[in-house]
């Protein structure tokens, strides 16, 4: 039900590469304002770390909004609740992950050897290997089917990144690390896992999360929270922010 408050802003930041409006599907459940923030040529040619991008979006979008980020993006978004501004009310993550790419001391991520493949990839090809990576994103989905479909417009439009900035913003995915960060975070937060995501590999117990954060996974899901899972996803959130004192003003 809800209380009769406003609604606040949902900051939504995509992943690497790709367009946030392909998460249209799930924030368009949304009942307020929505700013889509894609990681796009325009935002990666001011920005030379993950560090300057969160700077970025925290001097754009200061006042108290919930926050929800996509793979990259959901370090982003974590980056950005760490910083307690008061910016961040609630960080969401989708597909997230603390670190990337696997070592001896974390074994869930991307193995290091097919990180570097993929990058050697881009750097040759990059279209090619944008489209591999895509298609990636639903890998091991319940619905594969129905994922590539509803994948299909997003491929055709193609990314809307430049070879320059692909490769600079995948650095960031090769060195981030923010195992400390997502065990200490006292922001409210909530970590949507796909039960089926190959790209990331880690589950909840994986994180040791902190008492102020929760994680929900999706069944069926592989990386791509749109589509076929967006309503599930959807559900997810709303579940935790009726949970949340002082979040339930949508519902």
């Amino acid at each position: 039900m809800n209380s009769g408050r406003v609604c606040p802003r949902l900051v939504v930041v995509a992943g690497w590469g790709v367009r946030a409006e392909m998460l249209s599907e799930l924030y368009g459940y949304w009942p307020g304002e929505v700013v889509p923030v894609s990681l796009d040529d325009e935002l990666l040619a001011r920005c030379d770390s993950l560090s300057e991008v969160t700077d970025e979006l925290l001097s754009l979008y200061p006042e108290a909004s919930v926050w929800m980020g996509w793979s990259l993006g959901s370090q982003v978004v974590m980056e950005a609740a760490a910083r307690q501004t008061g910016a961040v009310s609630c960080a969401i993550t989708l597909g997230g992950f603390p670190k990337f790419v696997a070592d001896d001391s974390w074994p869930h991520g991307m193995p290091a050897e097919d990180f570097r493949a993929f990058a050697l990839g881009i750097r040759r090809d990059p279209q090619r290997y944008w489209l591999h990576f895509l298609l990636l994103m639903i890998n091991g989905s319940a619905k594969e089917r129905q994922e590539r479909q509803s994948l299909k417009p997003w491929l055709e439009k193609g990314t809307l990144v430049s070879h320059e900035h692909l490769n600079k913003s995948l650095a960031w995915l090769e060195t981030g690390d923010q195992r400390a960060l997502w065990r200490s975070l006292v922001t409210p937060a909530l970590h949507v896992m796909g039960e089926n995501d190959i790209v990331v590999g880690s589950s909840a117990s994986d994180l040791s999360l902190p008492g102020s954060s929760a994680h929900a996974i999706i069944p069926g899901m592989a990386h791509w929270p749109g589509g076929c899972s967006a309503s599930d996803c959807w559900g997810a959130i709303q579940t935790f922010l009726v949970s949340q004192k002082g979040l339930s003003w949508a519902f």
